[in-house]
């Protein structure tokens, strides 16, 4: 006889959709549709044509217990909807029927919180992605991003090297990482202790609408979403957007105003998010425990040619010739400001004259 478990495995097999799923399942018991599909139970608009005739072909304890095998075989586990955690179950973020996964599953039930981005990042995303999440890690918070290129690796890698605990979800399968060249960065999350999920098959392929449809469990993961840097169109503003049709919390890195990278985010902080200057903001917001953490320095004031200076280092570090021009300074007086910057811990002198922020 088939327990729970294998029947929602049935179901996730047949490619049903979420939404059908979550209809069925308050009609029905898993036990109840697999005694019934093929039999007494032959609306096919129930399911979907593709899903039911699927159900049908499935219907088996043998095969069901092959695919199980062959899943073991390959190193992969699932878990399925009547065991995730109550934040993923919920209405709101239209659960899969399963999630296929390799490394630790028991970080579906810890504090998290989401760290994503653009994939085309600036020094600046870098380095904020890079200490928000080393912060956070130190808070004993796990961080839950999509693997992308950008923003999403430099939060991984930041976990990784704060010997914290990261989630990846994929749009893709989990034999099918993508993108190919961070194949690399999964395995080393798997290996630190850290979790890569899927609501894809093994070998599913990542096409352009399985990106924006894995965000809602980014976003269903966590007690908040940071949007580190985003562009006006961007896949972290439909993290943001499903975070808000969730009940989450979206925070926003406030950004240069003359960056086109920084446009997203700046609009989500002047439509109400919360800024994230620290990630003690995030903690002090959700309600986490934020000891370790290091407090918020107390506010510098700027003059004019030091906020000039701050504003072009937002977008990279500069050596001294491109700021003379870039700040239309002379370079007696940029000397001067750099030099006040240095003091203060605003900026950091590297070698060959060049500077970036603190």
């Amino acid at each position: 006889m088939v327990n729970e478990n294998t029947i929602y495995f049935w179901l996730g097999l047949s490619g049903i959709t979420s939404k059908r799923a979550n209809a069925l399942a308050e009609k029905f018991s898993p036990f109840e549709l697999w005694e019934r599909v093929g039999k007494t139970l032959t609306e096919k608009s129930l399911f979907g044509e593709k899903a039911y005739d699927a159900l049908v072909r499935f219907h088996s304890e043998e095969f069901l217990a092959q695919s199980i095998d062959k899943l073991d075989d390959m190193g992969i586990s699932f878990i399925t909807y009547d065991k995730f955690p109550d934040k993923l179950r919920q209405k709101e973020v239209d659960p899969p029927v399963m999630l296929y996964y390799r490394g630790n599953a028991a970080l579906l039930n810890t504090e998290s919180v989401a760290v994503v981005g653009t994939r085309a990042c600036s020094a600046y995303g870098k380095e904020a992605a890079t200490r928000l999440v080393k912060d956070l890690c130190e808070s004993n918070v796990t961080v839950v991003s999509g693997l992308a290129s950008g923003v999403d690796t430099y939060a991984h890698r930041a976990a990784l090297r704060a010997d914290g605990k990261t989630i990846a979800v994929l749009g893709s399968g989990l034999n099918c990482v993508t993108p190919l060249g961070n194949a690399g960065l999964c395995n080393e999350i798997i290996e630190s202790g850290g979790l890569v999920v899927s609501e894809y098959p093994p070998r599913y392929a990542a096409t352009k609408y399985t990106f924006p449809e894995r965000n809602r469990i980014i976003s269903g993961l966590s007690a908040g979403v940071i949007v580190v840097e985003a562009a006006l169109k961007s896949g972290a503003l439909i993290t943001a957007n499903y975070a808000l049709e969730q009940n989450r919390t979206v925070f926003a890195v406030p950004g240069n105003i003359t960056s086109i990278k920084s446009v997203g985010t700046n609009r989500l902080l002047y439509e109400g998010a919360v800024p994230a200057l620290c990630a003690a903001d995030v903690c002090d917001t959700l309600g986490l425990d934020c000891a370790k953490i290091v407090k918020k320095p107390r506010a510098i004031q700027l003059d004019i040619f030091e906020q000039k200076i701050y504003n072009i280092l937002l977008s990279g570090e500069e050596n001294f010739d491109s700021l003379v021009i870039k700040a239309e300074l002379p370079p007696p007086k940029l000397s001067a400001v750099l030099s006040a910057m240095e003091i203060k811990g605003i900026i950091d002198k590297k070698q060959s004259n060049f500077y970036r922020l603190a």
